[in-house]
């Protein structure tokens, strides 16, 4: 659209627009590094790359959609899976991305590498592979998969504040690229995670990855498919996913955020810029629709703010950072009364059932239910639930 500039830059890598493929099965070789470049995400994280024969050969099966008619509606469920790393050994790599280097750069696409190390001379190893191949940035895997053990690599590493800096450390004297630290929001602080990372040089954060879930048959009474834990993810993540996000920003840490986590649809990613972020990531929703979420999502995007009057991306990153009311300022006096329209009830009975406070009563099911003002503690329960948005607050 004409005066829309969707471009942001991250550390001084130039991104054509806000929406880069995070590391997962739609980046699983260069080829498909590249078709996500096609369809019009500005960059692309492969797979994570690692040496660990463990992590490259694959559980079978290992995926498993919950709520799967939500899923093809693009409404809210899930994505259970233990997806491990790159099937790829590093030197594979190495030439796959040389070759798809020259066609990513024509189209405007960013290549991003995703890296594991299980030392830190592995991590140091993997840093000077990716740079030889000539990837724009490095991404730490810090995050996934959920491994327990006291491992260097995915989330068990994340435990380890003094680990992690040593990580950073040790890829900033491997590689002049910019580094981008993925953080989790399982079993550590975000915030904390961000601040290390910031201190030990870091140029950008990824806010953030799935969490670990379990899954149970209560029929055979044991974990459903592959039969143990799983990471769990999917738009139902993106309230706590702009949660994260806002926390980090607010720390004003100075290096740019990009903002990860169920990202579904245009809301979620217009949801994560606003909290703070400059850039958003997309895997599991490229999944379930294919490539051409891409630029449905980044359409959305574009005539949201047309509909605004911004003209970039910066014009409204991090706008609601100041617009969060703390819990100690959040409004305690009872400031409205509860209306019912008439014509849009239906006498389903949902808001009486719901009421805490015993607010909505009706003469019989065949009559609209009557407010006792008194009564009611306008918390909104009954406004936010009713089907046919039949009840209204009034100052």
């Amino acid at each position: 659209m004409a005066g829309i500039d969707l471009s942001v830059n991250i550390s001084g890598v130039d991104f054509k627009n806000p929406l880069i493929v995070a590391s997962g099965p739609p980046t699983l070789s260069a080829e498909h590094v590249l078709k996500c470049i096609r369809a019009g995400a500005a960059g692309a994280v492969t797979k994570t790359i690692t040496y660990d024969v463990t992590q490259q050969v694959q559980p079978k099966p290992r995926m498993l959609v919950v709520n799967p008619e939500d899923a093809l509606r693009n409404r809210f469920y899930s994505l259970y899976s233990i997806d491990l790393m790159s099937e790829y050994r590093p030197e594979l790599w190495l030439r796959q991305i040389s070759e798809a280097k020259k066609e990513a750069k024509a189209h405007g696409g960013v290549i991003i590498a995703s890296i594991a190390g299980r030392t830190f001379e592995e991590w140091e190893k993997l840093a000077k592979l990716v740079e030889e191949a000539g990837v724009d940035m490095v991404e730490l895997n810090l995050s996934c998969p959920h491994l327990e053990k006291n491992v260097l690599m995915g989330r068990a590493v994340s435990s380890s504040p003094e680990k992690v800096s040593e990580i950073l450390k040790t890829i900033k004297k491997a590689t002049s690229l910019p580094v981008i630290g993925k953080l989790t929001p399982h079993g550590a602080n975000p915030v904390e995670l961000a601040r290390i990372m910031v201190s030990s040089g870091v140029n950008a954060l990824v806010s953030t990855a799935r969490f670990q879930g379990l899954i149970v048959d209560l029929e055979t009474m044991r974990p459903v498919s592959w039969g143990g834990f799983g990471g769990y993810g999917g738009p139902w993540q993106i309230p706590i996913s702009v949660s994260w996000t806002a926390h980090i920003a607010m720390e004003r840490l100075g290096v740019p955020l990009i903002g990860s986590g169920g990202v579904s649809k245009w809301e979620d990613a217009v949801q994560l810029i606003l909290a703070g972020a400059s850039a958003i990531q997309v895997c599991t929703a490229i999944m379930i629709n294919g490539l051409k979420i891409i630029p449905e999502i980044l359409r959305g995007i574009e005539e949201w703010m047309v509909s605004k009057g911004f003209q970039n991306i910066a014009d409204f990153s991090g706008t609601i950072i100041d617009r969060i009311v703390p819990l100690e300022k959040l409004e305690r006096r009872k400031r409205f009364r509860l209306y019912i329209d008439a014509e849009k009830c239906v006498k389903c009975g949902v808001c009486i059932r719901v009421c805490p406070y015993g607010a909505l009563k009706a003469v019989n099911t065949a009559s609209i239910p009557e407010p006792e003002q008194e009564e009611c503690d306008n918390c909104g329960l009954c406004l936010s639930i009713c089907p046919r948005r039949a009840i209204s607050f009034k100052e």
